[in-house]
């Protein structure tokens, strides 16, 4: 398939917030297409929090408690460069 990688394998993403470069469809896809997992809610599975602005303030809280790291928007696309 073209444009696929393996770059995210094995590991889960939560997308909050609103995005600037890219819309929340399309970060998706990305780490989709890049063999990562999409999830809707934080748990102890998630490897990262893709954090836009207005990211909820509970969604903070659990990455913050659980130590999982939160990335921005641009540190995302430079993981999948």
């Amino acid at each position: 398939l073209d444009g696929q990688t393996e770059k995210l394998k094995g590991q889960t993403f939560v997308v909050s917030g609103v995005f600037e470069k890219i819309s929340r469809t399309e970060l998706k896809k990305n780490i989709e297409d890049n063999g990562g997992k999409v999830s809707s809610s934080i748990s102890s599975k998630t490897s990262y929090v893709v954090a836009g602005t207005n990211m909820g303030p509970s969604k903070k809280d659990k990455a913050d408690n659980l130590g999982i790291p939160i990335i921005s928007e641009d540190e995302f696309l430079t993981m999948i460069r």
